[in-house]
């Protein structure tokens, strides 16, 4: 696992090595995906294509969309109309597979359309895909409240780009290695990770590794457990889960109103899903499940189908 190479020779040339796509899920959020668009237009090293996959946003919010990806150099694509009252939950996972079939690089990165990313995120995740062989990545997440949003995008990116956000304006990510978790040093600021705190919001991975375990899987819907599902394949075809502990690989979330009832059923029946999939897992993700009120040994009696139809009909 560790990159018998000289860090300071390779850096100046690893980018001629191989190319990079960037996947973005998106539904309703041109706000919020014009700042992603162009924190991605900011990079010190700007990736060769991106694919922006739009899952049933409303006339209004798609005209946006397009006009947006037109101005700042994306690719827009987009999902069939909702077959039913299930898929219009939400089609995280149709959405990362359209926009992934329509690439042809060496590496894929899945960035969610409310996720900012340092000026230098690229560049970064570049070099250790180039100088490690076999591992999928992720950087910290810190999330920008509403209240910090006020100011604007350009604000926003202009402080990340100088690091002035201040401290007491960002929360920690769920995803952040917690200060008493010291894992495995693979070289210099990769340290081996744990696969189930591999969430998509900012993930990288080889294209030829998404190709071998099948892409993403699509009978999950609505919010939760796509991410956990497809990083466990990954992690089962022999890939090692990577945090980058570095102030180069950062990214920013948007915060935004959820519905947390909606995605607390969808995280249910993905649930039960998962768990039908991998029984193996299952005391990886019981914690996490009881972070919203689910037991999971609950899961597989099916008593909550019924709840989230009742939720899919009054939507």
């Amino acid at each position: 696992m560790e990159a018998n190479v000289n860090y300071r020779k390779v850096r100046p040339a690893f980018h001629k090595q191989l190319s990079l796509g960037v996947v973005i899920p998106c539904h309703n959020n041109s706000w919020q995906l014009c700042g992603v668009l162009k924190s991605l237009n900011y990079q010190s090293l700007r990736p060769e294509m991106v694919v922006v996959a739009d899952d049933n946003s409303n006339s209004r919010e798609e005209r946006r969309i397009r006009s947006l990806c037109r101005k700042l150099g994306a690719h827009y694509r987009k999902l069939p109309v909702p077959r039913n009252q299930r898929e219009a939950l939400g089609r995280r996972s149709h959405a990362r597979n359209l926009g992934t079939k329509c690439l042809d690089t060496d590496v894929i990165l899945y960035l969610d359309g409310d996720t900012l990313l340092g000026p230098k995120y690229v560049e970064e995740i570049m070099f250790y895909h180039s100088v490690v062989e076999r591992i999928y990545i992720r950087g910290h997440r810190y999330s920008i409240p509403a209240a910090y949003q006020a100011k604007g995008v350009e604000s926003c990116l202009n402080a990340i780009a100088k690091q002035h956000i201040p401290p007491e304006m960002l929360s920690v990510g769920y995803i952040t290695r917690p200060d008493n978790v010291v894992g495995e040093q693979v070289y210099d600021a990769a340290y081996v990770d744990r696969w189930e705190w591999c969430a998509s919001n900012n993930l990288s991975v080889k294209s030829a590794h998404v190709s071998q375990i099948g892409y993403w899987d699509e009978h999950f819907l609505g919010w939760g457990e796509e991410d956990i599902d497809f990083s466990f394949r990954l992690y089962q075809l022999g890939l090692t889960p990577i945090l980058l502990d570095s102030n180069n690989a950062v990214s920013y979330h948007l915060d935004h109103r959820i519905d947390h009832e909606t995605n607390r059923c969808t995280l249910r029946e993905n649930g039960r899903y998962l768990i039908s999939k991998f029984p193996e897992i299952k005391a990886h993700r019981t914690q996490a499940y009881a972070l919203y009120g689910i037991n999971i040994e609950e899961l597989s009696q099916g008593r909550f189908a019924s709840e989230l139809s009742q939720r899919t009909r009054k939507s």
